[in-house]
């Protein structure tokens, strides 16, 4: 069990996978749909930053890169810990979406999994994290869902 507060949601969107793709496949248009994202900067070569306001107003800067990518199966991004204040609370970030067609191609179930080990251990650390990384992962669905209209 160790420190893991990851989570999951998954749901059916009225989208072709390749339209879904388009959106997830580019760290640039992450911004459309990703919860917090204010802005997208430094796109290239398979990596790039991502602003978010926090719940306080503040910007935060994280710096992803690709590490798995499946043309309308799978993206995954990880998260450079390495030097960050997150590496205070974080030993691994990563979020993994996987695309399946359904009604032979003509929708997509989309899960998205937000993926976090944390650096403090016990149960009360491990409940929060999952239930914030539950619902990022959701709200990450609806926003994908709006932002295909």
């Amino acid at each position: 069990m160790g420190n893991d507060a990851s989570a999951a949601a998954t749901a059916v969107l009225d989208a072709t996978p390749e339209d879904v793709w388009y959106l997830i496949s580019d760290g640039g248009r992450v911004v459309s749909w990703w919860p917090r994202a204010e802005r997208v900067e430094d796109v290239q070569g398979g990596r790039f930053t991502l602003v978010l306001r926090s719940s306080r107003g503040v910007p935060v800067r994280m710096d992803w890169r690709v590490a798995a990518s499946r043309r309308e199966q799978l993206q995954r991004w990880e998260q450079e810990l390495a030097g960050t204040p997150f590496a205070r609370a974080l030993t691994r970030s990563a979020v993994e979406l996987r695309l399946e067609p359904v009604d032979d191609g003509a929708r997509c179930r989309v899960t998205c999994a937000v993926e976090r080990d944390l650096v403090q251990r016990g149960f009360v650390a491990r409940r929060l994290g999952r239930k914030a990384a539950r619902r990022q992962a959701g709200e990450a669905l609806d926003r994908l869902r709006r932002a295909l209209g």
